[in-house]
């Protein structure tokens, strides 16, 4: 379990490893007062997504042998699960909080790397708070470099490159 935490939030961060998220995160750093709301959406679409893409998909597609179709089926769950929670978030706080790419991706990611139910929840989980603690690592760097967007970009390369520096295989000892 600390494993899964560690790899999903740090190591293979949905963003560092597999860029979800890349593009959205940038325009975002420059306010994150504004993300509270999405973050809560977020966090709730996604966990609650992926663990009924993964009951519908062990349940009823796999047993049809029509699993190839569990992308399609996390869609439409996404769907009318954003659209519910959109609605009520909308009707309390007065705000607009779409988000789709990176929603949706996650849950594909963690339907895709789980093997139960509770590690479908936990990964989805931690990727969506992957997403908003490099939001908040970006926002600090944005900071500290003032409107040159360049050396934002080279500064998540060498974040990407510090975390995943360990696990690099030539440094291993081991017969090819």
């Amino acid at each position: 379990m600390l494993s899964n935490i560690a790899y999903y939030i740090i190591y293979t961060s949905a963003i560092l490893m597999y860029g979800i998220g890349m593009n959205r995160t940038l325009p975002l750093s420059n306010h994150p007062r504004r993300i509270i709301s999405s973050f809560v959406k977020m966090l709730v679409t996604i966990s609650v997504t992926a663990v009924l893409t993964y009951l519908v998909t062990d349940n009823i597609l796999v047993p049809g042998r029509l699993a190839e179709l569990y992308p399609f089926v996390a869609v439409i769950i996404y769907s009318i699960l954003s659209i519910f929670i959109e609605s009520i978030i909308r009707v309390t706080t007065k705000k607009s909080t779409p988000e789709y790419a990176v929603s949706v991706l996650a849950i594909l990611l963690s339907v895709n790397e789980s093997c139960s139910v509770f590690e479908c929840f936990v990964i989805a989980l931690l990727c969506g708070l992957s997403f908003f603690i490099f939001f908040f690592i970006l926002y600090a760097v944005r900071r500290r470099i003032p409107k040159k967007p360049m050396l934002v970009i080279i500064s998540i390369a060498v974040i990407l490159v510090i975390l995943l520096g360990w696990n690099v295989s030539w440094l291993h000892n081991g017969g090819f």
